[in-house]
């Protein structure tokens, strides 16, 4: 007869949080302010257009205008789960709590996923800048390539506060090199403890990652133009499976989320695809 109970591991909203904002990159540069449904198979984003101004004539008033902000509906929905089989022998003999370890060691991956897929979706679902088949940025034209990128979030309109600029290692070490005469400030006052936190360039927090996906060598975006949340669907639980009449002794450390994600002002989101 297979073991139902289950015990649930305490504490692990903070570690969740702690993790996902060291080792991901997603969270410092999207919207989450966000409504899901309570399926949590979708999710509802406002999106505040400015007002419309016009001249008041004394006498005869002026015309009414309509509030042109909305809900934006976001479907693009991913489910995944952790189910990893943990050696009931190992776990009570191990130095550490080997349960906490081997949930952050989920965690990570997760965290990892979750940029590849916000990567991916705003590359398909932002604006190209640069397309695949103009030049690549290098050292002398590093810094013309992200005033680019800047010079059209300006022509969107998109906000000054809330610039985030993501490259690959390359784009950094040129940034980073001696020669480039580029000088990153390092100084927030927030502190950024995310891992890829590089500085900050022309009104942007720069972040490097490995997980741009090949071709792509920067996304530069005001945060307004993506978001994306995580919710757990099943609290992560180490499950007993004693008894089941395969596993003997043994548990499983087990979670189930939901990520929603998807573009809402794509104009917000401009590519860098240039290729040598």
């Amino acid at each position: 007869m297979a073991v139902t109970t289950a015990r649930k591991i305490t504490g692990y909203s903070d570690i969740s949080e702690q993790v996902a904002s060291e080792k991901s990159i997603y969270k410092e540069v999207v919207r989450q302010d966000v409504l899901v449904n309570s399926d949590a198979t979708s999710m509802k984003v406002y999106v505040n257009e400015l007002s419309t101004i016009a001249t008041y004539v004394p006498g005869t008033g002026v015309a009414q205008s309509a509030d042109g902000s909305a809900y934006v509906t976001v479907s693009n929905l991913t489910e995944d789960a952790l189910n990893e089989i943990l050696d009931g022998f190992t776990v009570e003999t191990a130095p550490a709590d080997m349960v906490v370890s081997r949930m952050v060691a989920g965690m990570e991956t997760r965290g990892e996923s979750n940029d590849t897929k916000v990567f991916t979706g705003m590359i398909a679902n932002g604006t190209e800048l640069i397309a695949a088949a103009e030049d690549k940025p290098v050292l002398a034209t590093v810094y013309s390539d992200i005033l680019a990128l800047k010079g059209a979030l300006d022509t969107a309109k998109a906000p000054k506060t809330g610039r985030k600029l993501i490259i690959n290692s390359e784009m950094e070490n040129l940034l980073l090199h001696v020669d480039s005469k580029i000088i990153l400030d390092t100084n927030r006052g927030d502190k950024i403890q995310t891992e890829g936190f590089v500085g900050r360039l022309l009104g942007f927090d720069v972040f490097s990652t490995e997980l741009l996906p090949e071709g792509t060598n920067m996304i530069a975006l005001q945060m307004r133009g993506y978001a994306a949340k995580e919710i757990f669907k099943v609290e992560p639980r180490l499950q007993n499976l004693d008894g089941s009449g395969t596993f003997i002794g043994d548990s499983a450390i087990q979670d189930r989320v939901a990520f929603i994600h998807g573009s809402i002002r794509p104009t917000f989101i401009q590519v860098n695809n240039g290729a040598a």
